[in-house]
């Protein structure tokens, strides 16, 4: 009983500092250029926690970022963008990808656009961030759309490299 204790917070410590890295890079990014870069950096700490721990842990390491990019950043858009996009989709992504190929790809498809459009929605309604404003066009949601499968398979590039070259190195699959 003792092992599955430490086992659990373990766990619990790597969603901690991922989490917690997760809202320092989100906080960079929002007083600087780099948001959307700062954004994506935090879907591979959330993709590096469901990789280690499970998706169990992965939705906590969200949760938690996206609350507390949401009270502490000066600027909400990147916290919206995280929230969708940096802690949502890679856990979703995760669990997608293990139905047929072509049937993951439509799933994935469907739930970025919908991300999209909320993304734009909420930006516009909610936080009123009229210099991030996005027209709900054909044109932005097509570009979007290209821009997601990019990331998609970025994302899959980085888990990849990760799993079969830096994990070892780590020696991370030891401590769980």
């Amino acid at each position: 009983m003792k092992h599955s204790s430490l086992t659990v917070s373990k766990k619990l410590a790597f969603a901690a500092i991922a989490a917690a890295l997760s809202t320092v890079f989100l906080y960079i990014g929002s007083i600087s250029v780099l948001d959307l870069s700062s954004v994506i950096l935090c879907a591979l700490l959330t993709m590096l926690t469901v990789v280690e721990t499970g998706e169990k842990y992965g939705w906590l390491t969200a949760c938690v970022t996206g609350v507390l990019s949401l009270i502490l950043l000066p600027v909400k858009l990147p916290a919206v963008l995280y929230i969708f996009f940096g802690g949502i989709y890679p856990i979703l992504k995760a669990t997608l990808e293990k139905t047929p190929y072509w049937l993951s790809w439509l799933f994935k498809i469907s739930v970025l656009d919908t991300m999209l459009l909320l993304t734009i929605a909420l930006s516009r309604l909610v936080f009123i961030a009229e210099e991030a404003f996005l027209p709900l066009t054909l044109p932005v949601l097509l570009l979007g759309t290209v821009f997601f499968i990019v990331y998609d398979l970025a994302l899959t590039a980085c888990v990849t490299v990760y799993i079969t070259r830096i994990r070892k190195r780590l020696g991370l699959r030891k401590l769980f």
